[in-house]
């Protein structure tokens, strides 16, 4: 027999959930198998088998977030037939080794400034020391008098978290009532943190501009001519992968040591889906002509919907592409998400009145608003991306 537990997917990696199980209990299966699907803070993966078995017990429930390392299954290998006090023994011992190590971690001291406050005589006596409350949510109630029986813990195993404090103490504190609580996924979660370290930490600023989007127009009409359909998201992206491979210092990232200019463009492009904004990456896209952007996005996108995305689908971005032309917002300021040097963001297109050589015209404008890392570009060089992704997208040169 062999055990199954929850892998660590990435280095930044800490939980996941199983949202749901591909093999049905009792099924044998061979290697490569597509065994279950598990969310992380990114995306959701599917995860094949490395070994020939067959599933004998679950023992991790789906839906329900797990930290790195969790027991998930049981699985005879082929030829085996354990009876069940084998299974037991061998969760026994399993569960016991993950226990021990969990002990270790709570018996390490919390660094935060928070844990280190005394709050012996403040916590309450009985069922609230029994339950699963992280150090610095358990000290946060404590100084606010808050009785942790009163919270409801949406954490790994229903633990307590900071959040679920904030909430509790919200309501207490006479605030509006609250209609709805929604979990965050891994996905969101990981997105807030990824954001909130980009805001606090990334020192930026944007550049905006309106560019005529006539030439953009020929291009999707000569291409739908050809039976080729694209989108000016398809030919934007095209145009920033191709900008970038010329003004280098926009397709870097900022190091404490030096800056590193990025040796492939791939664009991370925003998808909307029901699971909320997803951002695959569109792989050395430079290389790719419209219509070759165009079949990739699509595929990404399909993915991306489906909740089929694979690790490598989103790894590796080195520049973002935003469009919410078609929700006919018409500009915005985008967020430089770190490790990342730039970010452009577009909006809609619209016919707008412009001067053309002394003689008022009626011209479709794209605005866009490119968002830089000033630690990586200065004003100058971010306006020579600026302006070079202008001219592009206007004239393809």
């Amino acid at each position: 027999m062999h055990l199954l537990h929850l892998p660590r997917l990435g280095q930044t990696m800490e939980a996941g959930m199983i949202t749901s199980w591909l093999i049905d209990l009792g099924t044998s299966y061979d290697v490569d198998a597509l065994l279950y699907e598990v969310e992380t803070e990114k995306n959701t993966v599917e995860i094949v088998a490395k070994l020939p078995g067959t599933i004998l017990r679950v023992i991790a429930p789906s839906d329900c977030e797990l930290s790195v390392g969790a027991l998930l299954a049981v699985v005879a290998d082929p030829g085996e037939y354990p009876d069940d006090s084998e299974i037991d023994a061998l969760v026994g011992a399993d569960l016991a080794e993950i226990a021990k190590i969990e002990k270790l971690d709570e018996a390490a001291p919390d660094p935060s400034p928070m844990a280190a406050m005394d709050t012996t005589g403040l916590l309450p006596v009985g069922a609230d020391r029994g339950m699963r409350v992280i150090p610095k949510a358990r000290a946060m109630a404590a100084a606010a008098g808050l009785e942790l029986s009163t919270v409801i813990g949406t954490g790994n195993g229903g633990s307590i978290t900071v959040a679920d404090v904030e909430v509790a103490l919200a309501s207490d504190l006479g605030g509006s009532a609250v209609a709805e609580r929604r979990p965050l996924s891994s996905v969101a979660r990981g997105m807030a943190n990824v954001l909130s370290a980009s805001w606090r930490d990334v020192p930026q600023f944007v550049q905006q501009i309106h560019a005529d989007a006539t030439h953009m127009k020929q291009i999707r009409a000569a291409l739908a001519g050809q039976g080729v359909r694209v989108t000016f998201t398809d030919i934007l992206i095209a145009a920033v992968a191709a900008t970038a491979r010329e003004v280098p210092e926009a397709n870097a990232q900022f190091n404490p040591d030096a800056i590193h200019i990025m040796a492939d463009v791939n664009v991370t492009v925003a998808v909307d889906t029901d699971a909320g904004l997803l951002v695959p990456v569109i792989a050395r896209a430079d290389q790719l002509d419209v219509a070759g952007v165009s079949v990739r996005l699509q595929q990404l996108s399909e993915r991306a919907r489906a909740r089929r995305l694979t690790a490598a689908d989103t790894a590796g971005g080195t520049i973002t592409v935003s469009n919410l032309g078609a929700a006919g917002i018409e500009t915005g300021v985008p967020l430089v998400v770190s490790p990342q040097a730039t970010v452009v963001f577009a909006g809609a297109i619209t016919d707008c009145a412009v001067v053309v050589d002394g003689v008022v015209g009626i011209r479709p404008l794209m605005g866009l608003a490119i968002g830089y890392d000033h630690r990586v570009l200065d004003g100058s060089t971010a306006a020579r991306f600026t302006s070079a992704l202008k001219r592009r997208l206007e004239t393809g040169a």
